[in-house]
């Protein structure tokens, strides 16, 4: 109104000045709120509106400041929802910035948010060794400066490390000195994976209930903030337990939750609905193999102290008959675990071979396909079916690439749901490439993209053929080159 404008003392060049700085400000506002709830489009379009030019000069350093504070924000929520791959330019701008040196308290601290925040996703992404460096340099400017929560956050990532390298101890070490700073800021997020890394450490000690009670805090926590996707991983560990106790429809039921979670998120993959149906498959298995007379199955009578003591002593032997009904039925249940991990396995690594960057497929390999593959011929052994056995060993000796050696601190199976690599791939494109025409590496030495069928016997089916049909019809991937079969019969 003109009566307002009359009573103005800034000039009009003031006036546009002040408006271009603070609507700069409202606009990372925006981006980083857009980010915090999961709007990740309508965050990247106020990204792209925060990232235009600046008429004042003036303005340049807080503007770059807003700029890579957002990025970070909005990388940040990208892989809080396995949007990694989308992380990837945003991680790259940010690094290009705080390469430079900071000159003052303020943007040390973005850079101290942009190390960790990009050490997270290197150790999230299974790129430990390059997580390192950033960690170490950024909790000894945290502790330099006195700023006691970047230095907590600072020693949860290396507690993540810790972990991964199978230093159990030295996990409990960093999250213990890491939590009391962490639940004094209230950060519900970090609290939770404080709680995780508690209870996956009480588990490897053999501490069933102090572990369920450390995740049934992280559980609450990210229900409170409205993480479906966090809330369906800490689900499937915390299936682990009530296995471990032998409460099988109990798993079964938590696992019913995961699976909800993941369809209340719309955000979810057809790889998460592969890994639950892998965990499904394993609540099976242990049910069977508790049917066969397992030592070490848990017994739903048993008070925490007898399962804790039953978890520790078991000798994995198992006592039933062949022939006799605890026999049959515990063949059953592992006929229905292969239904559900043969197929989740196959259509995982029908993906490997669809991955140009030899790096990335290694890491695929080792951090996706393998501990599905390895849960596959378990139970293909336990099953006592040499057919499927063959089949399974035919499969990987066409596709192969595995070592047998035992990684050096590989993690416990029980502790993938939460801690596997997350893969910095659009796994629905690679599902898509899988199943579409070869391609062949330079040398000539490598097959990229899907195999054709496999046919052992000359008037026989192709191998694994019911459970590529299920991996087709579960996870809507076609797994399988539209081919001739190969023979592998001399």
């Amino acid at each position: 109104p003109a009566e307002i404008v009359a009573q103005m003392t800034m000039t009009p060049e003031d006036a546009d000045h002040m408006l271009s700085r603070y609507a700069r400000r409202a606009t990372f506002l925006r981006t980083g709120l857009a980010a915090a709830i999961g709007d990740h489009e309508g965050a990247a379009q106020s990204l792209t509106t925060l990232d235009g030019p600046s008429p004042y000069a003036d303005l340049a350093d807080e503007h770059t400041y807003l700029l890579t504070h957002a990025r970070i924000l909005c990388a940040l929520a990208l892989c809080d929802d396995d949007l990694h791959v989308r992380a990837v330019p945003l991680w790259n701008a940010v690094l290009a910035t705080i390469a430079t040196p900071a000159d003052d308290p303020q943007r040390e601290y973005l850079w101290l948010t942009g190390a960790l925040g990009y050490a997270r996703f290197c150790i999230e992404t299974g790129k430990v060794d390059e997580a390192l460096p950033w960690l170490r340099r950024a909790e000894a400017r945290a502790q330099a400066r006195g700023w006691e929560f970047a230095t907590a956050r600072a020693q949860l990532e290396r507690a993540a490390v810790s972990w991964l390298a199978g230093d159990q101890q030295g996990t409990e070490a960093l999250v213990t000195a890491a939590y009391p700073e962490i639940a004094r800021q209230a950060r519900a997020h970090e609290v939770s994976r404080c709680w995780l890394y508690f209870g996956l450490t009480r588990l490897a000690a053999g501490a069933l209930q102090a572990a369920d009670e450390c995740w049934g805090h992280a559980e609450r926590h990210w229900r409170e903030l409205g993480k479906p996707l966090h809330v369906h991983r800490i689900l499937l560990q915390r299936s682990w337990i009530a296995i471990f106790r032998g409460r099988y429809d109990e798993a079964r039921a938590v696992l019913d939750q995961a699976r909800a979670c993941l369809d209340s998120s719309p955000r979810s993959s057809w790889l998460q609905y592969a890994r639950l149906d892998d965990q499904l498959g394993t609540v099976w298995r242990a049910e069977g193999l508790a049917d066969l007379g397992f030592d070490a199955a848990g017994n739903p009578a048993d008070t925490w102290a007898q399962a804790e003591a039953r978890y520790r002593g078991g000798l994995g032997t198992w006592s039933a008959e062949p022939g006799t009904d605890q026999y049959r039925s515990g063949m059953d249940k592992l006929a229905a675990a292969a239904d559900l991990k043969l197929p989740a396995a196959l259509a995982v690594d029908s993906v490997r071979y669809s991955i140009t960057d030899v790096d990335a497929r290694a890491r695929w390999a080792a951090g996706v396909s393998a501990p599905m593959l390895a849960g596959a011929f378990a139970v293909a052994w336990e099953s006592q079916d040499p057919a499927l056995v063959s089949e399974l060993i035919e499969y990987h000796s066409a596709r192969g690439a595995f070592s047998v050696d035992a990684a050096a601190g590989a993690a416990m199976e029980w502790a993938s749901a939460t801690t596997a690599a997350a893969p910095v791939l659009d796994v629905d494109e690679l599902a898509s490439v899988a199943s579409g025409p070869v391609a062949v590496g330079a040398a000539g030495l490598i097959r990229l993209g899907p195999l054709p069928p496999l046919r052992m016997e000359p008037d026989g089916e192709p191998v694994l053929a019911r459970y590529r049909e299920l991996a087709r019809s579960r996870y809507g991937r076609a797994v399988i080159a539209d081919q001739e079969a190969w023979s592998t019969c001399p």
